[in-house]
């Protein structure tokens, strides 16, 4: 089993070792490396372990290792020749298709599913069209609610709208949805504006049983507490759970709940069990086989459900042969077995965060029991189950989201009898509400108090003092030194007799460089944001923020990135939109509990309700609102002053330690003159770096400004602009092309798209 064991890691540890190709470009070298550091540990490894496996063992380790890397490598999805996304872009496009997955609802109020293509039309002019083409691959789509309604797998379909090719991020921080796709099979997207059904509809599948478990929940316990009740029998993907409700319970650590997975799949064999504890051992084992393969179909192939059902498999036939079970062996297992069916789920999160709860629950629940004898045996188990998922994630939690659920074992040990009642309930009412709506909804009913009860446990979580504090993303040496100090302390009992003292050189480990670094921080982002020219300066650890941009932007965009860079509040909040909704990307931050401290605009005199609800907040919670006077200086810090120097359009003065910038907010032609003619006479209005929204530029206003470098927040930029910039040897960035542009203390200027772990998986 030791033995068996090794291979295993080794197996997963070449995926993950597949970064190296990555890194290097070449599969051949990638390859080589891990090949060498195998044989390099397959040498020392049995002098350090003496009474371990033999060196053959090891060498045959290294070898496995190699072997899982160009697996991975050869499984990863490349687009065919005739692939869907080679026709992208195309604004009038018409495609047909068979229906992958059930619709579910985007954030923007639009549902969206997997298409599989198999025939493309292009529009090539207004009056005429080309004739549909072969073409295959996945499709990536969205289209209104309404031209959903009834949408279901393996259902034809042709939809006419625009073809895109995803975007990759262009922001630090920001979520990669080309790469996502990507990893899927998916190289292209579609927005869809005309949906047109073709043939007969599919019959009876998963999707009926499902359909019918998810009405019955509802018409029992009603909305949001049915979806909810839904979520914890299937699991959040299979079924439409509020975004926010969703989001709430994300922040307060009560995410595992909707996730279908190990809790759901040990208490339907639990129940299985029990009702069939007088059969025979084949007949436990058959029935639990069959309920487990049920629950996968149900809820959809994804890497936390199959890992369950793999260890819920493997203790069933422990159960048959009357063999105890070694859960570390089977946890490796099922991550091998995984990893065989799709080596690219090493890199899917949910696939990570479940293999880290489920290997701290084995190793971790006991010996925390043990130290609790005062509490009785119930308790003291949900609370030392809480604490440990909570510790064996968190490290992997802030390298990738930066984000601390503080009160998540205090939401768990309260809310988890309550989520035990209404999944038991949920799962007897679903079966029930298959064979009749109605004998389904009675039972979910019952399960009403339950989930209000669970819902008000979240909503109250949400607003105590520090609910979703940020505390920044962490880099890999640190999440890999912590989960080091914690596997000392679980196999050596040296460390583990000292756990108290591991655990806090664990926490210096993650959060003091990483505290040290932010507040020696001095650092100007410039966001892709479209035209919007959005500028966040971390100085010190104080935050000043010009711009947020729509709310979409907001939520995207910048939030991300303030999430991971560890930022809770703004200090100072600046807008030179004069738009009327410019408040609604101001009002999603506050909304997502980032407070503001001072506030200031370019004089808006919009009385719009976001904009009265945005001044209002501000100011109800303790922050100063004001407007920017002309000529006045606002000196936030001795290293950072701005200087509005003309409110429409908006023209502003931005020094940053020995750099100054120009920022040209909307400036036009006319707008250069007048302001050539009024305030750029003056020496100080020269600066280093012209910012603008990428419109033409007056060559007076160059010779006046004298910038060596240009930023340009727009999505195009003319040629004969391209080519006076060039011309003048002023190097120029430009956000859609570039992504975002940093500039550091030591006033270097450095495009997003240039940074050197640009082809790192991490």
């Amino acid at each position: 089993m030791q033995t068996t064991l090794i291979f295993c890691l080794a197996f997963i540890t070449g995926s993950i070792a597949s970064i190296f190709s990555s890194w290097t470009g070449s599969i051949w070298a990638g390859g080589a490396i891990i090949l060498g550091l195998g044989f390099s540990i397959a040498l020392v490894m049995p002098l350090l372990w003496q009474q371990g496996p033999k060196r053959w063992v090891w060498l045959l380790a290294a070898l496995i290792a190699c072997i899982a890397s160009f697996y991975l490598q050869f499984r990863t999805p490349s687009p065919k020749p005739d692939d869907i996304s080679k026709f992208a872009p195309a604004v009038g496009a018409t495609v047909q298709g068979t229906v992958i997955e059930s619709p579910t609802t985007t954030r923007s109020d639009r549902a969206k599913f997997t298409l599989a293509v198999t025939s493309v039309k292009l529009e090539t002019d207004k009056s005429a069209a080309t004739k549909p083409q072969q073409a295959s691959g996945k499709l990536y789509t969205t289209v209104s609610l309404v031209q959903s309604t009834g949408l279901r797998p393996g259902q034809a379909v042709e939809i006419t709208g625009t073809l895109y090719k995803p975007n990759a991020a262009n922001n630090p921080g920001e979520f990669d949805f080309q790469l996502f796709l990507a990893r899927q099979g998916v190289f292209a997207g579609f927005s869809g504006r005309k949906l047109a059904l073709q043939g007969d509809p599919p019959g009876l599948g998963e999707w009926w049983i499902r359909s019918r478990m998810v009405r019955a929940h509802v018409l029992g316990a009603g909305m949001p507490e049915g979806a909810l009740l839904s979520s914890l029998v299937l699991g959040n993907r299979a079924v439409d759970l509020p975004v926010d409700l969703k989001d709430r319970f994300i922040a307060v650590g009560l995410a595992a709940a909707l996730a279908a997975s190990g809790y759901q799949v040990s208490l339907i064999l639990g129940v299985v069990l029990y009702l069939s504890r007088t059969c025979t051992p084949t007949q436990q084992f058959l029935r639990g086989v069959i309920c487990l393969l049920g629950f996968l179909a149900l809820t959809g192939v994804s890497p936390s459900v199959l890992r369950a059902v793999v260890m819920g498999l493997g203790g069933l036939v422990g159960l048959v042969t009357g063999r105890r079970g070694r859960p570390i062996a089977s946890l490796t297992l099922a991550a091998v077995t995984l990893l065989l069916i799709n080596p690219l789920w090493i890199w899917d999160l949910g696939f990570q965060f479940s293999f880290l709860a489920t290997l701290g629950l084995i190793v971790t629940v006991e010996p925390l029991t043990k130290k609790m004898p005062w509490l009785p045996p119930l308790i003291a188990t949900v609370l030392a189950i809480s604490i440990a998922a909570y510790i064996w994630t968190l490290p992997l939690q802030l390298f990738v989201f930066g984000k601390v659920s503080i009160y998540s074992i205090l939401a768990n040990v309260i809310a988890t009898p309550l989520i035990t009642l209404a999944t038991v309930g949920g799962i007897l009412s679903g079966f029930l509400g298959v064979i009749w709506d109605y004998l389904g909804a009675v039972v979910s009913w019952l399960m009403l108090t339950p989930l209000a009860l669970i819902i008000s446990i979240a909503n109250w979580i949400y607003t105590l003092p520090g609910a979703t504090s940020s505390a920044g993303t962490i880099s890999i040496w640190q999440m890999i030194a912590a989960y080091s100090i914690g596997i000392l302390v679980w196999l050596q009992p040296w460390w583990r007799k000292r756990w108290l003292p591991a655990a806090v050189i664990a926490l210096i480990v993650v959060f003091v460089p990483s505290g040290i670094a932010r507040g020696n921080l001095f650092q100007v982002t410039l966001l892709d944001a479209g035209q919007t020219p959005i500028m966040l300066v971390q100085n010190q650890g104080q935050t000043t923020l010009i711009n947020s941009g729509d709310r979409q932007t907001a939520n995207f965009t910048l939030l991300p990135l303030l999430q991971k860079s560890g930022i809770n509040q703004i200090d100072w909040a600046i807008s030179t939109d004069p738009q009327p909704d410019f408040s609604d990307g101001w009002n999603s931050l506050l909304e997502n509990t980032l407070p503001v401290k001072n506030f200031r605009d370019v004089g808006a005199t919009t009385t719009s309700k976001s904009y009265l609800s945005l001044t209002n907040s501000i100011a109800g919670s303790g922050g100063n609102v004001a407007s920017l006077s002309v000529d006045n200086l606002l000196q936030i810090a001795p290293d950072l002053e701005i200087e509005l120097l003309s409110s429409t359009p908006g023209i502003m003065y931005v020094q940053t330690g020995n750099t100054t910038w120009l920022l040209l907010a909307n400036a036009d032609l006319k707008a250069q003159r007048l302001l050539l003619d009024r305030t750029l006479q003056k020496s100080t209005t020269q600066a280093q770096i012209l910012w603008w929204t990428g419109g033409n530029l007056l060559p007076e206003l160059l010779q006046v400004v004298k910038p060596t470098t240009a930023i340009a927040s727009s999505l195009s930029i003319s040629e004969s602009t391209l080519a006076q910039l060039r011309n003048s040897n002023i190097r120029l960035y430009w956000t859609s092309r570039d992504g975002a542009i940093q500039w550091n203390k030591d006033n270097e200027v450095r495009a997003f798209s240039d940074r050197e772990d640009a082809s790192s998986p991490f």
